[in-house]
């Protein structure tokens, strides 16, 4: 099986300064030092999640429980935080680390485009690191600002056959050749 170059553009040096850069997710660390009071919140965009010792005893609506229970530690509000917002968000994911007592918020694709999700907690224990306001540290990978393209990076070659604009999951394919292995 051969590949059909028709219509690719063999880039023979280099088309990125420096070296590549990994496509990242934006993501914001949520740091508890101590134990949550009830109705307290953690704001993600337009999701509210409040903790609560029962599920009907949320303020709003339009809330999301966080149901702590008469267990207020920092190491139980990081683990039902993880689990409210894994069960509930179409924009970010969470994980939980109980012996840091950090609760690290992942936008759901890689780019720059998460970075504009804001962030806000009014826990008296707890706050985003760096007292961020907006998940940050989104970025595509490079190479990128290209339309069709076989590219080699080391071992590896890596070829689109669409328009891309960025260097993302969606557009790039491998190929291995086990001859330059």
């Amino acid at each position: 099986m051969g590949l059909n170059t028709m219509g690719l553009t063999i880039f023979d040096k280099k088309w990125f300064d420096g070296t590549p850069k990994n496509a990242k997710k934006a993501t914001a660390t949520l740091t508890f030092t101590d134990a949550v009071v009830a109705a307290e919140t953690v704001t993600i965009g337009n999701d509210v999640y409040e903790f609560v010792a029962e599920a009907g005893d949320i303020a709003k609506e339009t809330n999301v429980a966080v149901v702590v229970g008469a267990d207020l530690t920092a190491d139980n509000a990081v683990e039902k935080l993880e689990t409210a917002i894994n069960a509930n968000s179409g924009v970010v994911t969470s994980v939980a680390n109980t012996e840091d007592n950090t609760c690290v918020i992942s936008y759901i694709a890689v780019g720059t485009d998460g970075n504009d999700i804001s962030v806000s907690t009014n826990c008296t224990g707890a706050s985003f690191e760096e007292g961020a306001t907006k998940l940050g540290g989104g970025q595509y990978a490079t190479p990128c600002n290209t339309s069709k393209a076989l590219v080699a990076i080391g071992n590896d070659v890596y070829f689109t056959v669409k328009p891309v604009n960025k260097w993302t999951e969606d557009g790039w394919y491998k190929a291995e050749n086990p001859a330059l292995l």
